[in-house]
């Protein structure tokens, strides 16, 4: 029997391999399953971001973003001495699209 956060991985895993496989908008898929489940890693997070960017959907990268950035926050005191890291991470990153984003209005 697997638990969620195997079947988490294995989307991870096989999204990888989709990229790999130039199968982009199958892997997106498999790593926003993934964020809708609230994955407590920064993978899927960090792969869409950048997916997104390089398709100039900001709207779609800030949504990301700001999913990570509650499902870090949520984190702090789990103790994990990663999770400030990421979060200041993600954080800069959705500083940087939010002043592309102010630029073009």
């Amino acid at each position: 029997m697997s638990n969620k956060f195997d079947d988490q991985v294995q989307r991870n895993l096989m999204g990888k391999q989709l990229e790999k496989e130039d199968n982009v908008l199958e892997a997106m898929s498999l790593y926003e399953a993934n964020i809708s489940e609230a994955f407590e890693g920064s993978f899927p997070y960090r792969r869409l971001a950048i997916l997104y960017r390089k398709r100039k959907l900001l709207s779609e990268e800030v949504r990301v973003l700001e999913k990570a950035i509650t499902v870090f926050n949520s984190l702090i005191s789990s103790g994990r001495t990663d999770i400030k890291p990421k979060l200041n991470e993600f954080q800069e990153r959705l500083n940087k699209v939010n002043y592309k984003i102010s630029k073009f209005k």
